[in-house]
């Protein structure tokens, strides 16, 4: 039986370090192109540390496993347990604070608000330091430009409410004045750079787009688990046998 665990976990750990290299090369592509890039920087450190984490633990129980080195084994076991309840309580707590939310995935966009969003998105995402960040993304990749403004939700147009006119590709001020002073409409401008890259209509749509990709990594994270949470179970079969 001891033999069928450490064979097993050779294999599930084949695969598993066969899938960080791909996920690391793509850090270190990011890392190459990025240059002076905020926009691709900002995602760099989180790809390579997952990649990282998925190459040592693979590499640990290849070891462990091929080898029959009880020591890798019991180490391996220790660092995959500490893996699997870090991405459960992150997994929760992420969980927690987009449930929160009042926003709903088929809203229209000019009814965003960001008193929508819990406080914990918006601390978390969407404040000064943070929005710097993701701002240049958006200024340095001409994003409204690249990509059909509508796509980006409350941030390439005047909020309608405003009451701004478009005139030959530009949003201009009709003659009759603003229909509102909130401040947003007063943080428009037609420059490509600006945009309403500042407005709270903006932060509110990153935030929609953030909680509907969080769905899709939800599944991601939960699949993650159950396979580390296998891993595991073999990984204990195995070193209860190497002993």
């Amino acid at each position: 039986m001891s033999g069928v665990c450490r064979g097993l976990l050779f294999f599930t750990n084949s695969l598993t370090f066969l899938t960080s290299i791909p996920i690391l090369f793509l850090a270190i592509l990011i890392n190459s192109n990025a240059g002076n890039s905020k926009c691709n920087s900002y995602f760099n450190g989180p790809v390579m540390m997952i990649g990282i984490i998925l190459l040592v633990l693979s590499v640990m129980g290849m070891i462990g496993a091929g080898c029959g080195v009880t020591f890798m084994l019991w180490l391996y076991e220790w660092v995959l347990f500490l893996c699997i309840i870090f991405l459960l309580c992150f997994t929760i707590l992420v969980g927690i604070g987009m449930n929160k939310s009042s926003y709903k995935s088929d809203q229209e966009a000019e009814t965003f608000q960001l008193s929508q969003f819990s406080e914990w998105l918006q601390r978390t995402f969407v404040d000064k330091d943070d929005w710097s960040h993701i701002r240049s993304c958006f200024t340095e990749t001409r994003l409204c430009e690249e990509i059909d403004p509508g796509e980006v939700k409350g941030c390439c147009k005047p909020p309608p409410y405003c009451g701004y006119e478009l005139k030959n590709g530009r949003w201009i001020v009709p003659e009759s004045g603003l229909r509102s002073n909130d401040k947003d409409c007063t943080t428009w401008s037609d420059d490509p750079n600006i945009l309403c890259y500042d407005c709270n209509t903006c932060k509110a749509g990153y935030l929609a787009r953030l909680k509907d990709n969080w769905r899709k990594l939800r599944a991601f994270f939960t699949c993650l688990i159950v396979f580390l949470v296998v891993n595991f179970v073999i990984g204990c079969c195995a070193f209860q046998g190497s002993r």
